[in-house]
Formats: C-alpha cells, structure tokens, sequence
C-alpha cells in the first residue's frame, strides 16, 4: 500500500494547485498554444517547489492541457485540425450519453432544483451580451451535466477533453447570433432531462457539441 507522509501530501496538494493557477490561464489565453512553460520562472512566480511544478505538469499532461517532451520540457497544447475533429467527435459521442444518464437520474435529491437554476441563469440577457459570463458560465454548465450522468469513467473521460476545447480566446471571437443558438441548445437539452426523456437530450447535446465543433475549427482557420 502507497501511504503519503504529511509532507508528500501538501506537496500534492501544491502541485494540484498549481495545476488549477495554469489551467486557468490556459482557458483565459493568458497562456498561448505552443508556449513554453519555464519551470525556473514558474517556481519564482509561484513561490513553490519544482517537485510541485512537475506534479502539475504531470497532471495537466494527462488531461491534454500541455504537452510534456523529454529533454525539451512543457509546452501549451497546440491542436491541428484532425486534433479538433477528433477531440469533438468524441466529445459528441460521449456527452450525448452523459445527458441521456443524466434525464433517467432527473429525479434524484437536487437535480431538478439545479437545472432549473440554470434554465433561469441561460436566460439572462447577459449571456448574450458578454463573451466573458459566457465561458465563465459554460464551462460549470458542461461539467455540471456530465456529473448528472452518475458515470465516474465517463466524467474523467470527457473533463480531460474540455480544458483543450474551451479556451477563452476562442469564444471572444464568437459572435452574438452564435451565443444565441449555444443558449437555445443549452435550454433544448434542459428542458428535455427535465421531462426524462433521454433521447432528446443525447440528439440535442450532440448537435450543440457538432456545431461547437464546426465553429472551432473556422475560427482557427483549420476548417
């Protein structure tokens, strides 16, 4: 048995930290694909340990966020077009499922209560206006659905494929009439787990995640 002395897990609890200072930066495009990360320069900003800035490699290297050479260290995760198409063909696949578990659990203690407060939430005439509450928004709204689903796998399967898609430079660039439609599919997909009827959810999901998709890919001029 692996048993962590006091020390070992605060170093693990720094690293992970850490791991969520760069995530952040990464999703606020703070931190530019193909960037290189400097461990030296990261351990003097952050006043923390290299153990712990290489805990925080390893994790965000796991999840797709960066990418880890030997001998050449850290860099921001550059995707290429088939990268995009991959990554959001799967993500169609698997958070079309998420959201069917999730309308056969709909009436589990606080999960009507939840989607009803986001159904309120998406309908605020801020979500169409500033790019910035939208991602702020999105990203909880995802992550909150695919918990719905009560899949332990396929919550882990799909958190490692949202850091590379939601970038926040990506949705400055998305025009009002796109955040429209990216809210009427989030109230579609609502109001379908509301009624149990998995189905539609998986069909509505889908399509949202396919448009999404399409969207990246011309907006990074890789279409």
């Amino acid at each position: 048995m692996d048993i962590q002395t006091g020390s070992q897990q605060a170093e693990s609890r720094v690293g992970r930290n850490v791991a969520r200072v760069l995530r952040d930066r990464i999703l606020k495009g703070d931190l530019v694909p193909g960037q290189r990360l400097i461990e030296a320069d990261l351990i003097t900003e952050l006043g923390v340990s290299r153990s712990a800035i290489r805990e925080a490699f390893v994790q965000l290297d796991a999840e797709g966020s960066i990418e880890l050479r030997h001998q050449k260290g850290a860099t921001v995760t550059r995707l290429s077009r088939q990268d995009i198409m991959d990554m959001f063909a799967i993500r169609e696949r698997l958070e079309g499922l998420a959201v069917f578990l999730a309308a056969q659990l709909v009436d589990a203690p606080g999960i009507r209560e939840w989607l009803r407060q986001q159904r309120d939430n998406w309908t605020r005439d801020e979500m169409l206006q500033s790019d910035h509450l939208h991602i702020d928004e999105n990203i909880p709204f995802h992550e909150g659905l695919i918990l719905m689903s009560g899949n332990a796998r396929l919550v882990e399967m799909l958190r490692r494929l949202h850091v590379p898609a939601y970038r926040q430079r990506f949705f400055e660039m998305i025009k009002e009439d796109r955040r429209e439609q990216a809210v009427e599919d989030h109230l579609t997909v609502i109001d379908a787990i509301l009624r149990g009827d998995g189905e539609s959810a998986e069909t509505a999901m889908r399509l949202h995640v396919r448009r999404t998709g399409e969207l990246a890919l011309h907006l990074s001029g890789l279409a």
